[in-house]
Parts: structure tokens; C-alpha cells; sequence
């Protein structure tokens, strides 16, 4: 049976119509009152956690904005000539002045600093999430991010800097401290350069002992890493425990010193897994070594510019550092949360401040891969 083309538009249009006059979840919108629901939850997406800031000592709070501490070495021990039995003391040439090698090493103090505002009516509007105040919620983020200003200032390869009328002092970060041919910032004097990370050519024995390695364009291996810990041994003259802050691509190097494959030869024992238990463990998370313990504490704000994200240089970054007063955090003022007078009626008003720097008491007592 054939229909003409109009009575089929009024077919279609019929059936059309009839469709379009069920309310289903696409064309009940908020306008025909749909509600939402956006439950009270909110998760940060990026890295708060901060080891260095957190696990560092604290030595006594500095009275300057330059904090300086005294360095000194020991002559080699001598032994060959001893002195004739009765034999006089020259006035000069016998008698040494011990203290003219004392050298001053120091750290700029560095201000630290977020500020927030929320305005009148956003107070009072309802919000989604855990703290149903934006100004609560605005002050609790900023002290969370003033932490990773400071965790990312610890860690950085920064020097210090003399501040001017535009931008304040900056404080020296540990990937400086421990670079061995560093010639500016802690290090801008031939004196103080002779209290850096053992390198090559500081080394005291001459050797091409080094207490940093450059894991960016080499392969880390066990061999590199006892090697490592044995400059660092060797520079500060004691073995102990340490904290290793670790990159996250350096944490899995280091996992794989664990692997059979890596260390069992074809004449080694052999390893048997025991996995009865269901847990097979790949996770190393202390190293016992010849000169000591170390704690692998990994960590994504070493070796990271200002204002930039994660990259290579940060994965691959590591500290090592003694569990002694060796490196210690000095702070000037301790985290403050200042509101501000709402001025002009604009909103509330606030500033977390801090201020800080980093002490090396050591530097030769340090290792670092970079």
C-alpha cells in the first residue's frame, strides 16, 4: 500500500511528537529542576608530602639575616721526624697558629610567604567540600603550599643570594652545598672552597674520590654507590646512620640492588623466594652498609626550579645526609598566619609567613646524585 509524501510528514511529526513527550535524564535538565549532587569531598591531586622540612633537625634560630658558622680542618697526621731527645723549640718555626684555617661559611635567611583573599559575599554562600568556609579552606591550602615553597627551597640546587629593594635574600638549598666544584654563593672564596663535598681534586688524598655522582648520563650501580658512600666516609671521618632523600626514578635504581639479577653472578648462591605468604616484597626501604644504615626516603622536590613541575633532574636527585646535627633547619620566625585589616571592604584578608635557612655544618660529610 503506497501513502503519498504528506500523509508520511504527518506520521513522522506524530510519532515526533509523541516521543518528545517523555521526560527522560536527557532533557530533564536543571531547568526543569534536576538536581545536582556533589557530595562533600575533595581530594588534592599534586604532592604534599614534604621529608626534608619535616625529618631535618632544628638548631638554635638565627639573629641576622646572614647566619654564620665556623669551619676548621686537621693538619695530615706526621709521625716520620719525631723530635731529638733535648732538643730546644725554635721560637718561630716550631710553634703553628691553629687557628688560621678557621674559615666562615654561612647561609642567607629567606623569607617564605603566600597570601589569599576571600571576599564578603563568597563567606557566606554554601560550598561543597570538607570546610564549608572558603576562608578556612583558603588558609588551611596556603599553609599546605607554603610547606612545599620551603620543602622545594631546602632541596634545591638554588645559591645564596644578597636581596635588593625588588626581590628578598635567598637561602643556599642542599643540592648546592653539595656540589663539589661549587665557586659561587657559600663557596665564592678559594678558602671556603676548600671546605666543599669531596670532588676529584679536593679530595684529601688526590684521588679522583667523589662524593657526587651524575646519575643523568650514567647508570647508577652498586659499585657507584659504595663508592659514593665511601667519599662520604671518608670526608666527614665516622660511619653512622643516614637519611638518603631519594628521587623517585633513584628509589627504583636502588630497588633493583635487590634483584637476583643483579645480585647473584652465574657463580653466586643461588636465592630462594618464599611466597607462601602471598607477599612478594620489591620495595627497599633501608640499605645496611660498610660505613653505616641508610634510610631511603623518597621525595619529588629535590633539584626543582622555581615554579616549575616534577622532571628528570628531580626523579633522578638524591641526598645523602647524617642523622646528626650535620644539616639542620634555623628558623627566624615560625609559620605564621597573619589576617590582614579588610581594607576598601573588598574580604577577609591573610598572609602565612615564614622565615628560615638551611645550616651545612659539614659539607664534606654530604653526598648527592644528581
Amino acid at each position: 500500500m503506497y501513502r503519498s509524501i504528506s500523509s508520511l510528514n504527518i506520521l513522522l511529526n506524530t510519532q515526533l511528537l509523541f516521543i518528545m513527550a517523555i521526560a527522560t535524564s536527557y532533557n530533564v535538565t536543571s531547568t526543569q529542576g534536576a538536581r545536582e549532587d556533589l557530595s562533600n569531598q575533595l581530594k588534592r591531586v599534586a604532592p604534599e608530602e614534604t621529608p626534608m622540612y619535616a625529618t631535618l633537625p632544628q638548631s638554635p634560630g638565627p639573629k641576622a639575616l646572614l647566619n654564620e658558622w665556623l669551619v676548621d680542618d686537621l693538619p695530615l697526621p706526621a709521625y716520620g721526624s719525631p723530635r731529638a731527645d733535648g732538643a730546644d723549640l725554635s721560637f718561630n718555626s716550631d710553634f703553628t697558629n691553629e687557628i688560621a684555617n678557621r674559615v666562615r661559611l654561612g647561609n642567607r635567611i629567606q623569607r617564605f610567604d603566600r597570601a589569599a583573599a576571600v571576599s564578603p559575599l563568597s563567606e557566606m554562600i554554601d560550598v561543597a567540600g570538607p570546610q564549608t568556609s572558603l576562608l578556612a579552606a583558603s588558609k588551611a591550602r596556603t599553609l599546605i603550599t607554603l610547606k612545599t615553597d620551603i620543602e622545594a627551597a631546602i632541596g634545591s640546587t638554588q645559591v645564596l643570594d644578597v636581596g635588593t629593594s625588588s626581590v628578598g635574600d635567598k637561602l643556599q638549598g642542599i643540592m648546592a652545598w653539595t656540589d663539589p666544584t661549587a665557586t659561587t654563593g657559600a663557596f665564592d672564596t678559594s678558602a671556603k672552597q676548600g671546605f666543599r663535598s669531596i670532588g676529584g681534586s679536593n679530595a684529601q688524598d688526590g684521588s679522583a674520590a667523589n662524593s657526587r655522582f651524575d646519575f643523568t648520563s650514567n647508570t647508577l650501580t652498586e659499585a657507584h654507590f659504595r663508592n659514593l658512600l665511601q667519599t662520604v666516609y671518608e670526608g666527614g671521618g665516622k660511619s653512622g646512620s643516614y637519611k638518603l632523600f631519594a628521587g623517585s626514578s633513584l628509589v627504583n635504581q636502588l630497588t633493583d640492588f635487590s634483584r637476583a639479577t643483579n645480585a647473584v653472578g652465574s657463580t653466586g648462591v643461588k636465592f630462594d623466594a618464599d611466597v607462601n605468604g602471598g607477599t612478594v616484597r620489591l620495595s627497599v626501604v633501608k640499605l645496611v652498609t660498610d660505613f653505616g644504615e641508610v634510610d631511603i626516603l623518597p621525595t619529588l622536590f629535590l633539584s626543582r626550579s622555581s615554579g616549575s613541575a616534577l622532571g628528570a633532574a628531580g626523579r633522578k636527585a638524591g641526598v645523602l645526609i647524617p642523622n646528626d646535627d650535620t644539616v639542620s633547619l634555623k628558623i627566624m620566625e615560625p609559620t605564621n598566619l597573619i589576617d590582614l585589616p579588610d581594607v576598601g571592604n573588598g574580604g577577609s584578608r591573610f598572609v602565612a609567613r615564614t622565615h628560615l635557612t638551611l645550616c651545612v655544618l659539614n659539607p664534606r660529610a654530604l653526598g648527592s646524585i644528581v
